[in-house]
């Protein structure tokens, strides 16, 4: 239910922020666009301490000449104090703030260190995320190339084959997998003579 203006003028004499902010999405295909936008203004309206005053979403645009569209909502927003605009800011990435009302601030140093460290206490979860997530991709990597690495020896067998030849058996452009390939020379798991390469590991009865 919208909120009216008495409500608001209310909620400013306790000490709300108004505010403008951009909520900008860009991805492809369109529909999926408008969807995301959609859904992320469906939460905001939902969060505790945040009153969608009013706004205007805009069409989705092509962006460039690559397959992405951009769409942007501009809003008018009411929050309950500084914790629920950082929360607003980590959750929703808006592209930009302008702070309307109230024109100057008095902050106690109560609320000063609250404000900071409720700030903190949200970086420091997005550091852990990233850790997580960079753990993750590393191990990730690492059990993709020890994939790839048996499947190029098994494409070779007791043989030895082109990169051309490789390349349609594992799946992988000739421009992509040269790279691993020379890793693997590298390692010595496998050899090359001129464009064609060998298992080192089978030579080795070690397969």
């Amino acid at each position: 239910m919208p909120i009216s203006e008495a409500e608001v003028r209310e909620k400013l004499e306790k000490g709300a922020l108004r505010l403008n902010a951009v909520i900008e999405i860009v991805g492809a295909p369109k529909e999926h666009v408008e969807d995301t936008l959609r859904l992320l203004l469906k939460q905001l309206r939902e969060e505790k301490g945040v009153d969608v005053v009013g706004g205007k979403v805009h069409e989705p645009k092509p962006q460039g000449e690559g397959p992405f569209f951009t769409t942007f909502a501009e809003l008018d927003v009411l929050l309950k104090d500084f914790s629920a605009l950082v929360g607003m800011c980590f959750n929703y990435m808006p592209s930009s703030i302008e702070v309307v009302e109230p024109t100057q601030f008095k902050l106690a140093p109560s609320e000063f260190s609250s404000l900071f460290n409720d700030l903190l206490g949200r970086l420091h979860e997005v550091d852990m995320r990233l850790k997580n997530t960079n753990a993750a991709n590393i191990l990730l990597d690492k059990n993709l190339y020890n994939l790839l690495k048996n499947a190029v020896l098994l494409a070779l067998g007791s043989g030895t084959k082109s990169i051309s030849e490789l390349s349609q058996k594992v799946g992988i452009a000739s421009e992509q997998l040269e790279p691993f390939l020379g890793k693997f020379v590298e390692e010595r798991i496998l050899s090359k003579n001129g464009q064609y390469y060998s298992s080192l590991v089978v030579k080795q009865g070690k397969l």
